[in-house]
């Protein structure tokens, strides 16, 4: 199973654009990162949705005390309120650059890709070839890709579940 035949393509992220660009382009195509671009479209950096929640939203000294958090009412102070979420929007995405890129080859192999995604604790690496951007792999798009592959299996076999 080749990588190029996973990807999804992607818009990029470049300076002067905002959180809410964000997660509308991540939302849209359902990935959990996207490329940074510099003003001549190299990639240069990444925006990673799970980073940006642990800036905006779950602080270290909260990770400290997460398993003892209790729930409802009582944490109400910790939420996030409505117009807290609204100014968010509005920052910069480059506040939240990661500049370690994880990437492969769109010809390079699904095993490769999950490895070099737990090396760099990634759900999502980018493809790459000849400095060109062939779109971004997801762990979830992996595990699709094999059930459907599963379900072919067993449908030529005349196997249904």
């Amino acid at each position: 199973m080749k990588l190029e035949r996973l990807a999804t393509m992607t818009g990029f992220m470049r300076h002067g654009m905002t959180l809410r660009d964000f997660f509308q382009e991540t939302v849209r195509c359902n990935v959990p990162g996207l490329p940074y671009v510099d003003e001549h479209d190299h990639i240069i950096g990444r925006i990673s949705i799970r980073d940006v929640y642990k800036c905006i939203a779950v602080p270290d000294n909260i990770l400290r005390i997460a398993d003892a958090m209790g729930d409802g009412d009582q944490m109400s102070n910790l939420d996030m309120p409505e117009m807290k979420a609204l100014e968010i929007m509005t920052t910069p995405v480059e506040n939240y650059l990661l500049e370690k890129i994880p990437t492969v080859s769109p010809s390079s192999t699904v095993v490769k890709a999950l490895a070099l995604m737990e090396v760099h604790n990634s759900s999502y690496i980018f493809l790459i070839e000849d400095g060109q951007y062939k779109g971004v792999v997801t762990r979830m798009i992996i595990a699709k890709r094999m059930l459907e592959c599963v379900l072919e299996m067993e449908r030529k076999k005349g196997i249904s579940q």
